[in-house]
């Protein structure tokens, strides 16, 4: 039902005088009195003027109606295509000063990528945002374009703050960076056939960009053009919270939401505190409140027996909320089920970001002091003599007991398969006693070093490390330092692309060389916020390295053309020795120790093939990439 302006003032000075009425006592009879003409005079006016009430109320309803999303128009089932969705976004900027519609870049096949900015006083610029003292949340949708929960949600609060002045106060301390679609392309590969297992809405898109990449593997390795947008933009406004809105492949039970936070302590420690003491208490009461309890994003041991381990889900910093830990900010997944009906999902993505503005708001100065604190911790100089986690694992010897939110499992023959049939039965909820393994392992340290040296021409590495907007200066001359070095060893290759490159893992040594490092190399000290961006880059026991991604393949399998016959090293040979007569001594007496090499022709020829190639190819297996220890 829509109430006039009118109507709604009328009530609200009639709920005010009466209050006076109640707390007067002197003049309690006089102020009724007054009320019941106030009230007679104005139901008097309103029925000389019923046509104009009327006309009011008509007005109101236009007005209402044409700021109803495509979603709402559609019986909450249907999301709007990408044109409908940046014609709705241009409404809201055009009618409220509280929003600013802009591109936040361009995708491959043309599209902008739209970014809503939704501020008080209508800022659009980070510096004066932070100069009004605000926090900033960044959210974005859409990211797997077939699970657009959040940018129906976010739309339709923008509109509820902006249009409608729903929630008065909330942008008082805190501004609202929303992404609708970051994935166009992948958005605009629409139809019915995919997730065909989800719950509405009737037609998506794709989980894929149109190069095939899927952004949420990608926040390192930043190879789609529209990663590379966003990471412009995170590191143009350093927001205190992110939040990426997805939904869930499969796992079944009651929850219509469930969220990845950081568990394991990749936060910095007073941003870790922060986010588990605040954010995420607050965040889970009041979702309790809205009617959308919430449960950690998880895995069970086993999908068919919902009574078995919850073991939640930790993020590294390929993933869009493990970036943020990473940089020292607060990064919430949120992933909605997939079998609760697409009009639920929308209204609990809706509640966590209205709720995420209430509690930032709210916290804003002790979340800035946690921010400030994180920052100066990564970035002291008695950091790097602690040691950096790069991974972690479950903990599976300490676990609590929790209550979990399930379906009693049922199970029958089917009759078109003729296999045993198990599935969650939805009219039958119950709650399960369940481990929960909250507690990790640390996998992987790795000690700290003063400083990364890089050959200037790594034009890949150093492309990522202004993408990542990482700091580092240039040698002004030439230098011979000791450094420590990687030598790759025993190295496996994916037999198949995974999210579009061959993926390495290899052994490798670790030692200190004497290293020629040139003019213009690249210095990259570590001694700054960007610690765990740049150590997750750069160490190849990182599960997202560029080592890993496959950046350095060229130097675990050197391309080197060594075109020289074997059977030239008879003349090579003789050369060698006359040359260089240790050289002859280690051949004779070889010869002599290993009759078995003495007597193949073939092997001692490789010998000197081999002294050869060690001298021609020194370095083939070094990664360039070199560590200042001290």
């Amino acid at each position: 039902m829509v109430i006039s302006k009118r109507k709604l003032l009328f009530n609200n000075g009639l709920r005010f005088l009466l209050s006076l009425a109640c707390n007067n006592n002197l003049n309690q009879m006089k102020n009724i009195t007054l009320i019941y003409l106030f009230l007679f005079a104005t139901q008097t006016i309103l029925s000389c003027n019923g046509s104009n009430a009327g006309k009011q109320e008509k007005q109101d309803t236009a007005f209402t109606q044409k700021f109803l999303t495509h979603y709402e128009n559609n019986n909450f089932n249907k999301t709007p295509r990408f044109a409908e969705t940046v014609e709705y976004c241009k409404l809201l900027a055009q009618n409220s000063r509280k929003v600013n519609f802009i591109s936040a870049g361009k995708s491959p096949q043309g599209r902008d990528i739209p970014l809503i900015i939704l501020d008080k006083d209508g800022l659009k610029d980070p510096e004066k945002i932070r100069e009004k003292g605000r926090s900033v949340i960044l959210a974005e949708a859409a990211i797997h374009a077939g699970e657009p929960d959040g940018k129906d949600a976010g739309l339709m609060l923008v509109r509820d703050i902006a249009i409608f002045d729903k929630y008065p106060g909330i942008l008082d301390s805190v501004s609202l960076l929303f992404i609708p679609v970051i994935n166009p392309d992948g958005h605009e590969d629409f139809g019915t056939h995919y997730r065909i297992n989800q719950n509405g809405p009737e037609e998506v898109g794709s989980r894929f960009t149109a190069q095939r990449y899927n952004m949420n593997r990608d926040f390192i390795k930043a190879d789609a053009p529209e990663t590379r947008a966003f990471l412009k933009l995170y590191n143009n406004w350093m927001p205190e919270l992110f939040i990426d809105i997805h939904v869930t492949n499969g796992a079944d039970f009651q929850y219509v939401s469930t969220y990845g936070l950081d568990q394991c302590g990749y936060l910095a420690p007073a941003m870790h505190q922060w986010s588990k003491e605040i954010y995420e208490k607050e965040l889970n009461i009041k979702m309790e409140q809205s009617g959308y309890p919430i449960f950690p994003y998880l895995e069970y041991t086993s999908y068919r027996d919902s009574s078995s381990v919850l073991l939640p889900s930790n993020f590294a910093p390929q993933y869009s909320n493990g970036y943020a830990y990473a940089n020292n900010r607060i990064g919430l997944l949120v992933e909605n089920h997939i079998y609760k009906p697409y009009k639920e999902r929308v209204q609990a993505a809706y509640q966590i970001l209205l709720h995420s503005l209430e509690i930032i708001g709210q916290n804003n100065h002790s979340l800035k002091e946690s921010v400030a604190i994180a920052d100066e911790y990564s970035s002291r100089t008695n950091f790097r003599k602690d040691s950096i986690t790069l991974n972690y694992i479950h903990d599976s010897t300490k676990f609590q007991m929790v209550d979990f939110l399930a379906w009693q499992p049922k199970s029958e023959m089917s009759e078109m398969s003729g296999a045993q049939w198990t599935y969650s039965n939805r009219s039958a909820p119950v709650t399960y006693k369940m481990p929960y393994v909250n507690n990790y392992k640390e996998e992987d340290k790795i000690g700290v070093p003063v400083a990364y040296i890089i050959p200037q021409e790594q034009l890949q590495t150093i492309e990522l490390l202004d993408i990542h907007s990482v700091q580092y200066s240039r040698l002004e001359k030439d230098t011979t330092i000791q450094l420590a070095t990687y030598r790759f060893h025993d190295p496996k290759w994916s037999t198949r692309p995974y999210e579009g490159r061959i993926t390495l893992e290899t052994n490798y040594t670790k030692q200190d060389e004497i290293v020629k490092c040139n003019k213009g190399d690249i210095y990259v000290s570590t001694a700054q916020p960007k610690i765990k961006v740049i150590t997750h880059m750069l160490e190849p026991k990182s599960s997202t390295s560029l080592v890993y991604w496959g950046f350095y393949n060229s130097y675990v399998a050197p391309p080197t053309e060594f075109w020289i016959s074997l059977n030239y090293m008879e003349v090579k040979g003789r050369e060698m020795m006359e040359k260089d007569p240790e050289l002859k001594a280690e051949f004779e007496k070889k010869k002599m120790e290993d009759k078995a090499f003495a007597s193949n022709p073939k092997a001692i020829l490789q010998f000197f093939m081999d002294k050869v190639r060690a001298g021609i190819e020194v370095n083939a297996n070094q990664y360039p990439v070199y560590r200042l220890e001290k």
